[in-house]
């Protein structure tokens, strides 16, 4: 009896220790298939290890492992069929692995699901630490939920887990994507308060939302600072300071903060190019984006679909059509869809050039492509059919936008509307400005201005005054034009007095144009 116990007890022993062995083995291998990038490989070998013919579990440190390799190449799907087959196999996660799990709704978008996971891990027993603190704020600040990250951030306060210097910039990287520049330097003077430095990181973030303001004298201030505090400068913070100048129309400044570059061992990237070709194709400065665009090709610095745009958008305004299909053709051999703005750019080219056809078939295909056309696409084309009097096909695509479930907006009504009034159809641009809040729309002061001057053109400025009272009791501020359209209308109707008692108004609000004031008086 005792040497059958005997033999049972060591056959367990052994077999546990085989198991044991087969089980790191199989961690061992697991995460070499992770190291290696071979996932797919590294998920069967966990599937296989949880199915019944397996007798070795991974170990939580493996699964963690798995799970993160997984969210980092983005396969997301995989990373929760892995999480829920842990789960399954009563693996119980930890605080790592709740935060990788976070992190990957995070990247998914999957904002409530995220917060779930996060309530959970009290629930569980584990106090959220600043990685899973600053991996949630970060997914908020993605998807632009800059309430839900601030609350979270003073949570994390509340609860004694001091935020990091990642923290920090995670905010206010998101505080400025969100255009909150005031908050976001708010920030910055806590982070001092709190005993953080800003890092280049910081600076590159505040310099980079200063510059999209237009506030360039504000931003290199800050790079002074940011010199005098001994941070480098990046290639995002010297694009960031280019782009600004070139949207600025300085591109003599911007130029020569890119030949700044090499000097400072930065080398500029595809946005760095990009910005500079936009900035020269919008001043008409072709020769000079086409140096830049074969420069970067020249030195494997590959154009993205911006830089093509970009460019395609500068040859169509030229009309060199030829070149710009060159491009565009260019863009598809090398695996790059055209997007809706890259459509946009040559169907404006073509309307500006009377070829309507064209434009429309170019946006047929655009649908095709799986680009659907957006409001500018469609006011490109209503602008063009306007122009050559077709307002019936200007018409219809306005009501296309609507079925195709692109909503018309003010834009698109204005350019219908002054189509109307040039080819003196001012019944139906009344309809159509009438009809317009059933659709949502209240009308601005360029579409009151519009109908005024196609009513005065139109020989009926006792209606357009009509308009103007209606306007003005409406709440909107008549502007110059408006004031110069019903002046213009009155003279040339005879009616002095009432043309000089509304140039005596528009005086009192305009008083800086002189010389428009100056002429109509000598006309009066």
């Amino acid at each position: 009896m005792a040497a059958t116990t005997m033999r049972r007890t060591i056959l367990f022993r052994c077999k546990k220790k085989i198991a044991f062995a087969h089980s790191r083995h199989a961690d061992t291998r697991i995460k070499t298939l992770c190291d290696i990038d071979s996932l797919q490989e590294a998920v069967e070998t966990f599937e296989h290890l949880l199915s019944a013919k397996s007798e070795s579990i991974p170990s939580l440190i493996t699964c963690n492992h798995l799970l993160s390799s997984l969210v980092r190449q983005n396969r997301h799907k995989s990373a929760f069929s892995v999480y829920r087959l842990m789960v399954e196999a009563d693996i119980v996660p930890n605080l790592r692995t709740f935060t990788i799990v976070i992190n990957c709704h995070c990247q998914s978008g999957r904002m409530n699901n995220a917060f779930k996971v996060f309530e959970e891990i009290e629930a569980q027993g584990y106090v959220p630490n600043v990685i899973t603190f600053s991996t949630l704020i970060k997914g908020f600040c993605r998807v632009g939920r800059m309430e839900d990250a601030v609350e979270l951030f003073n949570q994390m306060v509340s609860k004694q887990q001091a935020p990091n210097l990642f923290t920090y910039n995670t905010l206010i990287d998101g505080l400025c994507k969100a255009g909150k520049t005031h908050e976001a330097f708010g920030l910055v003077t806590v982070m001092l308060q709190k005993g953080h430095k800003p890092n280049t990181v910081t600076f590159t973030t505040l310099i980079d939302r200063l510059c999209k303001e237009g506030k360039l004298q504000e931003a290199e201030k800050l790079l002074y600072r940011m010199l005098k505090e001994g941070h480098n400068p990046n290639v995002i913070t010297f694009t960031a300071l280019i782009d600004g100048l070139c949207k600025k129309g300085n591109l003599d400044e911007g130029m020569k903060l890119f030949y700044e570059m090499p000097s400072k061992n930065i080398c500029p990237n595809t946005v760095t190019y990009t910005a500079l070709i936009d900035g020269f194709c919008k001043q008409d400065k072709l020769d000079k984006a086409r140096k830049l665009f074969y420069e970067m090709l020249s030195k494997n610095i590959h154009p993205n679909v911006v830089t093509y745009n970009a460019l395609i958008d500068g040859l169509c305004k030229e009309r060199q059509w030829q070149e710009a299909a060159k491009l565009l053709q260019e863009m598809l051999d090398k695996g790059y869809k055209p997007d809706v703005i890259t459509y946009n750019a040559l169907s404006n080219g073509l309307c500006k050039e009377g070829k309507l056809q064209e434009a429309l078939w170019l946006v047929d295909g655009m649908a095709q492509m799986g680009n659907q056309p957006d409001e500018i696409t469609y006011n490109t084309l209503i602008n063009g059919f306007c122009k050559v009097g077709n307002l019936e096909k200007a018409g219809e695509l306005l009501q296309e936008m609507t079925q195709s479930g692109c909503r018309p907006n003010l834009v698109n009504y204005n350019t219908f509307i002054d189509g109307l009034c040039k080819h003196s159809r001012i019944d139906e641009a009344q309809q159509i400005f009438y009809e317009m809040p059933k659709q949502g729309l209240s009308p601005d002061v360029i579409t009151y201005s519009t109908l005024m001057d196609g009513l005065c053109k139109g020989g009926n400025p006792k209606e357009a005054i009509k308009l103007f009272k209606q306007m003005k009791a409406s709440g909107y501020v008549p502007d110059i034009i408006t004031y110069s359209i019903l002046e213009d209308a009155l003279c040339n109707q005879g009616s002095s007095q009432e043309a000089n008692g509304l140039l005596h108004e528009s005086l009192e609000k305009f008083s800086h144009d002189t010389d428009i004031f100056s002429s109509k008086q000598q006309h009066l």
